[in-house]
């Protein structure tokens, strides 16, 4: 069976082989999967039990794939290592998967615009998302897209960030220090281009969800790590416009963390909420972080999301589940419909 896709008003038609098996994109979109940091080579027979749930969507949220390389044939034997993995290829084959990178699958840790691969590194990406070459991405630097399902009043529209191509560099803080950066308030996360792009794909966006997917945490700020709170400047910039554009329903998915929690902030005077939902193959392993914007419970261990729509009843609930489907972490929102 044929499929189309609306990439952002590109029209693309692919085959089931791509493993684009769901119902129709013109359909509303009920179910989305989406997770992070998955090693290539490790046990993955979470795939059926994320299945279960009956997906219309998975999104990979980075680090998809281990690569850390500047060697172009390693990190294609590596995606390729990925593809053959008979529970994803059963997953893909019936489930439509789109994503983004971060730093791993990107092909440097913790990764930015100075990586001289990063070229080479996105036509990988792009054929393991079964991209064409003919797609828009493809004329522009960066994998940054959106794809449109559904019709209105059932539209969902999921904007892909790339948070890796443009970021600047930053400075490490020595050894033993509270924060692993130099905070950069003049540096750029997305640079000008994709900012330009993003703004336009929100303000005019009529859907009733807005899903923005980044690969780093946006509201959490007081960890040490990878995270927008980097560049307070950036992370401001896309909360005001989150809030300025008066996008329906924004909703902010991230990864990289090797953990999963909710994190929420009131913004001028609209709630903003960010799931991370990480470690897919490998998790935190218990530890403990502090986060004063976490709604629930941190987990730690090895887990992935789903975003169930009740187009209906107009509420959306996101559950956070473990390995063995045990549900970890579950918050419910109401669709915010400010545009018709």
């Amino acid at each position: 069976m044929n499929k189309t896709l609306l990439f952002s008003g590109f029209l693309l038609s692919t085959l089931a082989s791509c493993g684009y098996q769901t119902k129709p994109v013109s359909e509303p979109l009920d179910v989305i999967a989406f997770g992070s940091c998955n090693k290539q080579d490790h046990a993955q027979t979470y795939w059926q039990h994320i299945q279960s749930h009956h997906p219309d969507l998975w999104i990979w949220l980075g680090d998809n794939i281990y690569a850390d390389t500047h060697d172009m044939q390693v990190m294609q034997d590596k995606y390729q290592q990925q593809r053959n993995n008979p529970d994803y290829q059963q997953f893909v084959s019936e489930v439509p998967v789109i994503g983004t990178w971060d730093d791993h699958d990107y092909g440097m840790n913790d990764g930015n615009r100075d990586y001289a691969k990063k070229t080479a590194a996105k036509a990988h990406f792009m054929d393991f998302m079964n991209i064409p070459s003919n797609h828009p991405m493809a004329a522009r630097d960066g994998i940054y897209h959106s794809r449109l399902y559904g019709q209105p009043p059932h539209q969902i529209k999921v904007i892909l960030l790339d948070t890796r191509t443009f970021q600047d560099p930053l400075a490490k803080t020595p050894k033993g220090s509270q924060r692993n950066y130099v905070t950069n308030h003049s540096g750029s996360l997305l640079g000008d281009e994709q900012w330009q792009w993003l703004e336009k794909e929100l303000r005019q966006s009529s859907a009733q969800i807005n899903v923005v997917a980044s690969s780093l945490q946006v509201v959490a700020e007081d960890h040490k790590y990878e995270m927008w709170a980097n560049f307070p400047n950036e992370r401001k910039r896309l909360l005001n416009l989150l809030v300025s554009s008066q996008a329906n329903t924004p909703l902010i998915l991230s990864g990289d963390r090797h953990l999963s929690e909710v994190s929420q902030i009131k913004w001028q005077g609209q709630l903003i909420t960010d799931v991370t939902s990480s470690g897919l193959t490998h998790s935190f392993s218990g530890n403990w972080e502090e986060n004063s914007h976490r709604v629930g419970r941190l987990i730690t261990d090895e887990s992935y999301s789903v975003l169930f729509v009740d187009w209906p009843s107009s509420v959306l609930t996101i559950q956070q589940l473990g390995m063995n489907q045990q549900l970890l972490n579950e918050i419910q929102l109401p669709l915010t419909v400010r545009m018709q």
